[in-house]
């Protein structure tokens, strides 16, 4: 399709790099359908024209959305808009985020954003089942697949049952392995409610997405063999790289 060249344009109010002001300004043409799969973008050399920066920066926002999977370069022809492809697939289950992602063949990765002691609010208290002047871990991780940012993720455990979490090193180990090797505790039931949502500027940063981008919000309580809650977590997950898949069965009663 044929795209307006005023469609590129730097937002007038953004203090982003301008380079990340070019990805969000494609990403966002991408996500409201202007730009579609197998459409080509200006040449380089035009876009730095359209945006008024030179073709470094236009190459270094291009090389970010190609790493992102929204743009692909075709040599000898130009850059194009990928087909989307999601990168992960979860089925709601005990199983761990980097035990799911190896078992589809894929690497997972954390990096570890924020880690403190607080103490709990009343509601998560409550989840946790922990008394009001308990504190709690707060474990803030940024979960990777092949190298692409995918969750923002943060959990929250008892101090109390888990003080050596806060040396624990949860950018190579996952947590649940942590807890099982450490402490001979393991998730074997969990409860999941997910609902749609926008990120925030934050959360959008560390994604790598606009803040228009679609995106679950994903709650999970996790509880160990003899029902004590381990952990309650939330997590940002961007939309356009997820599925989430459900099983459901169904009993027939006969009444005689």
């Amino acid at each position: 399709m044929s795209l307006p060249l005023h469609y590129f344009r730097l937002a007038s109010d953004s203090t982003l790099p301008l380079y990340q002001q070019i990805q969000d300004n494609i990403a966002q043409l991408i996500d409201d359908n202007l730009l579609r799969a197998g459409d080509a973008l200006p040449p380089e050399r035009q876009l730095s024209e359209l945006y008024g920066v030179n073709r470094m920066t236009v190459r270094q926002a291009i090389d970010g959305l190609v790493r992102r999977g929204l743009i692909e370069r075709r040599a000898g022809a130009g850059s194009f808009v990928a087909k989307p492809r999601p990168i992960a697939a979860f089925k709601p289950s005990v199983i761990g985020f980097s035990q799911q992602i190896r078992e589809a063949g894929m690497t997972p990765s954390s990096r570890l954003l924020h880690r403190e002691i607080v103490t709990p609010e009343p509601m998560l208290a409550h989840r946790l089942r922990l008394k009001p002047d308990d504190s709690v871990i707060v474990l803030k991780r940024l979960r990777l697949v092949n190298d692409e940012p995918l969750m923002l993720e943060t959990s929250y455990l008892s101090y109390g049952m888990f003080p050596d979490l806060m040396e624990a090193d949860l950018e190579n180990e996952s947590l649940y392995r942590v807890l099982k090797q450490e402490y001979g505790m393991e998730v074997t039931r969990a409860e999941h409610t997910l609902e749609p949502t926008l990120p925030t500027a934050y959360e959008a940063y560390h994604l790598s997405v606009p803040m228009t981008a679609p995106a679950m919000l994903v709650r999970v309580l996790a509880f160990s063999d003899d029902d004590v809650p381990i952990e309650a977590s939330k997590a940002i997950v961007r939309g356009d790289r997820c599925r989430y898949f459900f099983g459901v069965s169904t009993r027939v009663l006969i009444m005689e």
